[in-house]
């Protein structure tokens, strides 16, 4: 599933693919985090880097190398 978000450290738009989410999955995850889940419990078969895409927009790459040092 590819997703588009805004980032928020940098205000860019973003997308990246995530195969193993479904719009099905990410209801589900949603739901679970309006109801107080953490991301990590909401989305547990996400990498940290999905997950942080999901939050913030910011993909892997562009988190690494503004806080690279």
């Amino acid at each position: 599933m590819k997703l588009t978000r805004i980032c928020q450290l940098n205000g860019h738009t973003y997308t990246m693919d995530i195969p193993k989410l479904t719009p099905e999955k990410l209801q589900k995850g949603l739901d679970a985090r309006a109801n107080g889940a953490l991301i990590q419990n909401a989305f547990p078969y996400l990498t940290a880097g999905e997950r942080e895409f999901l939050l913030t927009g910011t993909p892997p790459d562009v988190w690494d190398e503004m806080f690279k040092d």
